[in-house]
């Protein structure tokens, strides 16, 4: 009896013991064992800088070094961007560049062959190009390619040593709420870095290009200025995630970056020389998101055309297209980005699913003509036109096809489809097949003295 009353009374001492340390585990531990937190220091309760260091600086000190200031210079004067309807529609009247120089924002991708990533719209027009690396070094650059449907260029650069370089990082995994930075020269104030959170993926702005739109853009709440297009948008392990590209003038902390992902893919083909790359075919017509697997999404083919590739790589009316060349496929613009990333006869693997059954294909893309771009014109949009002394007129629409029910008429000078200005054949060619995936066109015609800007619906 004595030792079990002994025994009751080391066991009130224990629990009593047990519970305090449990609870201070609880409110104590995450930081013993090293929280993630972006605003905690890396090394708690160290002596001066060291205590202060945290995730956030870490990234940042990372980074700075290949961050530059981009200088464009048009013609001997500034090209002010903000005549542009991009930037009367996404900055406004925030901002002027000073006389003779317009300024934006680069990220070195590849530190020993001197190549820079920034956004097309920087650099569009420019008769000289200066990059300002953060050492101090002013190097002339040249514009090694780009692209204005998804306002990205690559700029080379000639350097006695290789230049710090930064890795595309991971867009796809990107979480809602992650901490990101953002680094450029807004307002001519180089190397400025801002920090906010994702706010949303998978953003599309129309009329924000040459292409007429851009999709599948980061959302973030970052400090984004006039000044800062062309730069990185950072994880906390200073990788970069996106590029950034545009504000919304009218809101404040929406800002706007194109994802690593769509970057990787684009400025490797501008790396290879080519620009804007072929008008490319599969073959399919496919619909938004279709069944879901494990979280997934894909695009669903409701038609293949016969002989075209699809139809040639095995695909059928039915399946459902998860994954393309190795990047999914959850919405018709991430197909389309693929697609317009790829070169013509690049064969690429095709991951589907048919009854619920998941297979690889093998598809080849094909250019799409002249003659076959002005037919899907015809076919999608009920537009024919002829071209007439450097102008495109409109010939009689369709019947019960959108330009009908828009009210065209035979006779109508065109000037512009999907964002892009057109004055040839040729140019509403490229337009349309920029524009087939989408379900709504912006176009603007002339029509006697007066000219009007609609959008067609299809």
């Amino acid at each position: 009896m004595k030792h079990m009353r002994h025994a009751l009374d080391k066991s009130r001492l224990f629990f009593p013991a047990t519970a305090f340390f449990m609870i201070l585990f609880l409110l104590t531990g995450p930081l013993a064992l090293g929280d993630s937190s972006p605003y905690e220091p890396l090394r708690p309760g160290a002596a001066g800088a060291e205590g202060r260091r945290t995730p956030i600086v870490a990234a940042i000190e990372k980074a700075r070094p290949a961050v530059v200031s981009v200088y464009a210079q048009v013609n001997g004067r500034s090209r002010d961007p903000f005549r542009d309807q991009f930037f009367d529609r996404f900055f406004g009247d925030m901002w002027r560049a000073r006389p003779g120089l317009s300024l934006g924002s680069g990220v070195v991708i590849d530190g020993a062959r001197g190549l820079i990533v920034t956004n097309e719209h920087v650099v569009r027009g420019a008769s000289r190009l200066t990059v300002t690396l953060n050492d101090g070094r002013e190097l002339p650059a040249k514009v090694l390619g780009a692209d204005p449907r998804f306002d990205l260029a690559v700029l080379s650069v000639n350097s006695s040593q290789a230049l710090a370089e930064l890795e595309l990082g991971d867009s796809e995994g990107l979480m809602i709420g992650e901490t990101v930075i953002a680094i450029g020269n807004p307002f001519g104030l180089s190397h400025t870095a801002t920090t906010g959170v994702v706010s949303a993926t998978g953003r599309s702005l129309s009329g924000t290009s040459q292409g007429g739109a851009l999709s599948d853009l980061i959302q973030t709440d970052a400090s984004i200025n006039p000044g800062n297009s062309g730069g990185p948008l950072l994880n906390l392990h200073g990788e970069v995630i996106g590029i950034n590209t545009a504000i919304h003038a009218q809101g404040e902390g929406l800002g706007f970056a194109i994802p690593s992902g769509q970057v990787r893919r684009i400025t490797a083909r501008l790396m290879r020389g080519e620009n804007q790359g072929a008008a490319l075919d599969l073959g399919l017509e496919l619909a938004g998101a279709g069944r879901p697997r494990q979280g997934e999404t894909g695009c669903l083919v409701v038609a293949v055309k016969d002989g075209g590739p699809g139809d040639l790589g095995g695909l059928e009316k039915g399946d459902l297209l998860m994954r393309l060349d190795g990047s999914p496929t959850a919405a018709i613009a991430d197909y389309e980005m693929i697609l317009n990333s790829l070169s013509p006869g690049q064969s690429v693997k095709a991951e589907i699913l048919r009854d619920q059954r998941p297979l690889t294909l093998t598809l080849t893309p094909r250019a799409v003509s002249e003659a076959e771009a002005l037919d899907l014109a015809w076919r999608l949009f009920g537009i024919k036109v002829s071209e007439r002394r450097g102008r495109l007129f409109l010939e009689a629409p369709a019947d019960r096809s959108p330009a009908q029910a828009l009210g065209l008429r035979a006779g109508d000078l065109l000037l512009i489809f999907g964002g892009r200005e057109v004055v040839s054949r040729a140019d509403l060619a490229r337009a349309v097949m920029e524009t087939r995936f989408q379900t709504t066109v912006s176009l603007s015609f002339q029509r006697g003295r007066t000219i009007y800007r609609l959008s067609m619906s299809r």
